[in-house]
């Protein structure tokens, strides 16, 4: 099969669309797409991880992950501790602050989709994230 289709381009501009959507949103917190990745990660997954884990999951390099952590620790949304298992590893916790939030956070977030749900439909939207999704597992192999 042969595909004629920038693909890659419209990734691309997906993605730095969101971000500076998600970036003019979260100004208000004094946040960015970065520190809200994080954010959003963590009310997700569950926070009581370590920075590497992190990092790995949310597929970004490790000065990224370390400057936004630094940052978010400095604001007061996350707070250090040391592994009870492993006295070499910091855990990363969400402090009551960044919980607080979590809805007006998670809003945010929802309203990029919401942007586009209009002329697409939900059915539609998840597809093209499960086949995004299995397209980087296959490439990922």
């Amino acid at each position: 099969m042969y595909i004629e289709a920038p693909i890659g381009k419209w990734i691309a501009k997906l993605y730095k669309d969101h971000d500076q959507f998600v970036d003019q949103l979260l100004e208000k917190y004094n946040l960015n797409h970065s520190e809200g990745n994080i954010l959003i990660y963590l009310f997700r997954d569950g926070d009581g991880i370590n920075q590497k884990t992190l990092q790995e999951n949310l597929g970004v390099d490790k000065a990224t992950i370390s400057r936004a952590i630094r940052s978010l620790l400095l604001k007061e949304y996350l707070k250090k501790e040391t592994s009870p298992t492993d006295g070499r590893v910091n855990l990363i916790y969400l402090t009551d602050k960044a919980r607080s939030r979590k809805p007006l956070i998670n809003n945010i977030y929802q309203e990029w989709f919401r942007k586009f749900l209009d002329d697409i439909s939900e059915e539609d939207a998840r597809t093209v994230l499960k086949t995004l999704q299995k397209m980087y597992q296959v490439v990922q192999n």
